[in-house]
This record gives structure tokens, C-alpha cells and sequence, in this order.
């Protein structure tokens, strides 16, 4: 009896030995996914930024004009206006010296992030010799944004490379005592399904991290466009479903229409919202954004196969759209279907200087736009099906208010 309770025990501890070991080597992994994924998703946050920053505030004639004549004061007052509208910038000023070769620069200290830019006119060229503009960003409220646990803190002293000269650790320890009750379940248990489960649940969470990245920059600047981007996304692949769209193919086309507008990032909000009708200047300033949004895009290798697919999503059929006047087959098939999911979105959601119009009025409305119309019959043909379709776990959470869309 004795000598079997002594081997029970040796193979107690054996299994909480091993499952000790099995937990702490899948930490280690999730924590080295997370600490990849949060570089990526926070490159991505401070390029798309940086980017806005430099195409909305920094390619400004108006601003270069007053720098040049030394009216200083006027100028900053300009790009005062980037502080109410992005919420991770701490200071933004002008400042004597070299500017920056490229467009920007991007830099750090122990806590902050610095972006330098160049003073151009507003087609982004010719820069003012002698001036820079100059943004300090929060390093910690950028990192905070992507995450909601096993928290990455700034580190100066101790932590691992991040980005840019940062460097981060975790604030938590390792293992804490719900790893240790995991750690004796698995032992009774011989828990080895369990442990297969916590690890594809980590696995699908990472795989979507630096998408949903992107998309919570968007919203903090632009809340109606991404919501607006958020339902075309799920209805443009319901509709890509029902044209045999699957796999890859159906993702990808689900990316592109969820990302179709991030080029309004550059844009202010001001004339977005605006409730009257636009002047030509500002037209063109709107027309821009899938000019904006595809190089937004190659900016990343993983999205970069994407920036045709969003760059003519504004084109028409009969050669009418931009920002190329391409015509029916030239404009590829994902455009032509976000073009339409896009057109009957924007007219039955919610809009602040507007009241939606019913589906019935808005698929008139299709009817008589050079848009593809076979697509305008997919999508009337299954819009009541829309009403109960529910989404695959790895599409982003939307608003499913389809009363209104």
C-alpha cells in the first residue's frame, strides 16, 4: 500500500511538474505573440498617425506661407487644432532647424515618441529650409489603446526593444495564482484538451490584434466613418458569400471594405460633418481619401495586395467615378461590390446632418447609378436574409441595427 501511494504521489508531482512547465512554455509563447503583435499593431498606430499628421497639417500652404513670413503664432494656432482631434498627441510646435529628408521622422525618448516633419505646401512639396514641425506623442496611452491585459508597460531601465528605441515589459508576473488552479486542474484532469483550448482562444485573439489596431485609431478620430466602414464590411461579405466568395478570397474582401475609408483619417472632421454642400476645394480634399487610403495600405506588407481593391472603390461603371474614371470590367469585381454596399449604407445609416431613407427608396436609388447592377440584384435579392445573418467569429463587433441599415 505504501509503495503505491508513493508512486501515486511521484506521478502527482511528475503531472505538476510537466503541466508547470506546459503552462509556463505557453505564457512564454502568448507573451512573445503579444509583445510581436503589439509592435505591429503599434507601428501601425504611429504611421497611420504620422501620416494623417503629415498630409492633414503639415502639407499646408497656408501653414508654410505664415512660418515663411515669420508669423509664427498664427501658424501654431493652425496646428493647435491636432490637439482636440488626436487623442495620443501631447504637444505639437514649431521649431528652428533641419527638417527631416523625407516626410517625417519618427524618434524617442524614455517615454515619448517624437515626430519630425517637414513645413510643405499642399500638394506635399517644396519644404521650408530653416523649420520643422515637431509632435510629441504618449508612448504609454498609445500601448494602453491595444491592450486590456498582461499589460505592456514603458520600461526605460530594464525592458525589451519595442519600437523606435522604446523599450516595454510586462507589468504582471508570469504566472499568478489562476495559473496555478489551472496548473492542478490539468493535473487531476490530465488536462490536456484544456490546454489545447487556451491555445487556439489565444492564437485567434492575436490573429486580429493589430486589425483591430487600425481600426481603433479610425474611430478616435473619425467615429462615424469607421462605424460607417464597420457595416459595409459585414454586409459586403455577406454579399461576396452569396457571389461564391470563400476562404482568402472572402477575407481579404472583408479587410478591404472594413479599411475602404481610413484614408478620411487626413481629413477633418469639420468638413466630413459639414451639413451643407461643399465647395470645389473641399470636394476635392474628400475625393482624396481612396488616394489616401491605398497608400495607407502599401504601407504594410499584409494589407498592401488590398490598396487597389480600396483605391477604386469610388469608381463607376460608365467611366464616372475616381479617382481614375475607370470603366465596368476595369474596376475590379471587390471594388464594384464595396462601391454598392457602400452607396446603400451611406444612405440608410445614420448621419448627423441627415435622416436615414428606407432600404426600398435607397435600392431605387442604385437602380439609377452607374454602379454594377448585377451586384444591386445580389444584394436586393438577399437584403431580408441580411436581417438574421450572424457573422463569423473573426469579423470585428459591429452594429447590427438593421432597422436602419
Amino acid at each position: 500500500m505504501k509503495r503505491y501511494a508513493f508512486k501515486t504521489v511521484v506521478f502527482i508531482l511528475f503531472l505538476f511538474i510537466m503541466s508547470i512547465a506546459m503552462i509556463t512554455a505557453i505564457k512564454v509563447s502568448q507573451r512573445d505573440t503579444q509583445f510581436r503583435t503589439t509592435q505591429i499593431g503599434l507601428k501601425a498606430m504611429v504611421q497611420i498617425q504620422a501620416s494623417a499628421l503629415n498630409d492633414g497639417y503639415f502639407s499646408w500652404s497656408e501653414v508654410r506661407n505664415l512660418v515663411e513670413g515669420n508669423r509664427i503664432p498664427d501658424a501654431q494656432s493652425l496646428l493647435d487644432d491636432a490637439l482636440e482631434i488626436y487623442p495620443f498627441v501631447n504637444e505639437i510646435k514649431l521649431q528652428r532647424g533641419s527638417p527631416p529628408l523625407d516626410d517625417f521622422d519618427i524618434s524617442s525618448n524614455d517615454t515619448s515618441l517624437n515626430l519630425s516633419f517637414s513645413l510643405k505646401d499642399d500638394f506635399g512639396f517644396n519644404p521650408l529650409t530653416g523649420w520643422k514641425g515637431v509632435v510629441t506623442m504618449n508612448a504609454q496611452g498609445l500601448l494602453d489603446a491595444l491592450q486590456s491585459e498582461n499589460k505592456l508597460v514603458i520600461a526605460p531601465a530594464d525592458g525589451h526593444d519595442l519600437m523606435y528605441s522604446l523599450k516595454a515589459d510586462f507589468e504582471k508576473p508570469l504566472l499568478d495564482w489562476r495559473d496555478y488552479l489551472l496548473v492542478i486542474i490539468l493535473t487531476m484532469a490530465i488536462g490536456y484538451s484544456v490546454s489545447v483550448w487556451l491555445w487556439r482562444k489565444d492564437l485567434i485573439f492575436y490573429e486580429t490584434k493589430g486589425l483591430e489596431s487600425i481600426i481603433f485609431l479610425f474611430e478616435q478620430t473619425e467615429q462615424f466613418s469607421a462605424n460607417h466602414s464597420r457595416r459595409v464590411a459585414v454586409l459586403t461579405m455577406y454579399l461576396g458569400m452569396k457571389m461564391g466568395y470563400k476562404g482568402r478570397r472572402l477575407r481579404n474582401l472583408y479587410t478591404a471594405a472594413l479599411l475602404h475609408d481610413i484614408g478620411k483619417i487626413s481629413i477633418p472632421s469639420s468638413l466630413l460633418l459639414k451639413a451643407g454642400p461643399l465647395t470645389k476645394p473641399e470636394q476635392q480634399a474628400v475625393a482624396a481619401h481612396p488616394i489616401i487610403s491605398a497608400r495607407i495600405l502599401k504601407n504594410f506588407k499584409e494589407l498592401t495586395h488590398l490598396s487597389s481593391i480600396v483605391l477604386y472603390h469610388h469608381e463607376r461603371v460608365d467611366g464616372s467615378g475616381y479617382p481614375e474614371g475607370l470603366m465596368a470590367k476595369e474596376i475590379p469585381e471587390e471594388s464594384r461590390i464595396i462601391a454598392v454596399v457602400d452607396v446603400f449604407e451611406a444612405l440608410v445609416g445614420e448621419r448627423p446632418y441627415r435622416d436615414p431613407v428606407a432600404p426600398k427608396e435607397a435600392f431605387e436609388t442604385l437602380r439609377a447609378m452607374p454602379v454594377d447592377q448585377s451586384i444591386v440584384d445580389v444584394l436586393i435579392a438577399n437584403y431580408d436574409d441580411f436581417r438574421q445573418f450572424r457573422a463569423p467569429k473573426w469579423v470585428l463587433e459591429y452594429h447590427h441595427s438593421l432597422e436602419k441599415i
